[in-house]
């Protein structure tokens, strides 16, 4: 049996990615880097929780089909499935947060 690993961990965050005008006293970043949006970021995460979903929902109607016999795939692949939609909703969950308190600051 083989473990697969997430495949969907964030990237670190490096020193560049601040180097900005909005950053007085840093340089510009230069054009050639290719670091992910946050929205691209967000889409591939939102992509893959929706793969893994649909992995679940495949295997768990092969088992409930009789197309396979093997319960602990369909249990596994569902565990993968809500462990991320619970990564996915507490991390939604910090965003809010985050920015109800952005909008509370007076200025």
């Amino acid at each position: 049996m083989t473990i697969d690993t997430i495949s969907w961990m964030p990237r670190p965050i490096s020193t560049t990615e601040y180097d900005s005008p909005k950053f007085p006293g840093r340089e510009t970043q230069s054009s050639d880097d290719k670091s992910p949006s946050f929205h691209s970021a967000l889409q591939d995460v939102l992509s893959e929780i929706n793969r893994l979903s649909n992995d679940a929902d495949g295997k768990v109607k092969q088992l409930a089909s009789g197309k396979s016999e093997n319960p602990h795939d369909a249990m596994i692949a569902l565990e993968k499935a809500d462990v991320a939609f619970q990564l996915m909703n507490a991390v939604r969950s910090k965003i809010v947060n985050a920015y109800q308190e952005l909008m509370r600051t007076q200025v």
